[in-house]
């Protein structure tokens, strides 16, 4: 993407004063991919991109608290579906808490600079991502690991993690071995009923 001067340099000056970002964020799955290691694999985005993720990337999206990440996932039906309800083969739905450590994000829900917030503002209300792949093309190749930004919904922020940037230990899930436990444990209820 080629920004003009001045957003160029509120870009880069956003990107110089990267901090840590540590945390316990929300993430709402449909019940296929229940499994924790799919849930913070990364695929996902990898193989369709999304809004401040390029195709190719893994990448973890995740909310500051559950309420936007159910808003997000009825948003993101309306956008592709044209309404909010999400199909019954959706259901069940698991919310998992993920742990977030990473060692430099930038936060496009601050205050910014006019010109790079009129930017951001359009990559947030286009249902077209190509302009917030672009900017995340930018900061990924200079080592930011994290991107915090406000919701497209209207209310509430929203983080997506880059996983070769933030390492393996950038994004986990919490009780990640007793949430394994009880899917082993109902698999085997399941298995023991079928007989």
């Amino acid at each position: 993407m080629k920004l003009a001067a001045t957003p160029q340099k509120q870009l880069e000056a956003l990107i110089a004063a990267a901090r840590p970002l540590n945390g316990d964020f929300f993430r709402s799955v449909a019940w296929r991919y229940f499994h924790p290691d799919a849930v913070i694999s990364g695929e996902g985005t990898r193989l369709a991109g999304g809004r401040f993720v390029p195709v190719g990337v893994k990448a973890v999206y995740a909310s500051f608290d559950e309420e936007t990440a159910l808003r997000e996932v009825t948003a993101r039906k309306k956008a592709l579906g044209g309404h909010a309800q999400m199909d019954i083969k959706e259901y069940p739905r698991l919310t998992y808490v993920i742990t977030v450590m990473t060692r430099r994000s930038v936060d496009l829900a601050a205050s910014l600079p006019s010109e790079l917030a009129a930017i951001v503002r359009h990559c947030l209300q286009s249902r077209e991502y190509s302009a917030s792949q672009k900017l995340a093309e930018i900061w990924i190749r200079q080592g930011i690991d994290a991107v915090v930004f406000p919701s497209a919904t209207g209310a509430g922020r929203n983080v997506v993690i880059y996983l070769a940037n933030a390492g393996a230990a950038g994004v986990t899930i919490r009780n990640r071995d007793e949430i394994l436990t009880v899917l082993r444990s109902a698999r085997g209820r399941r298995n023991r009923r079928e007989r």
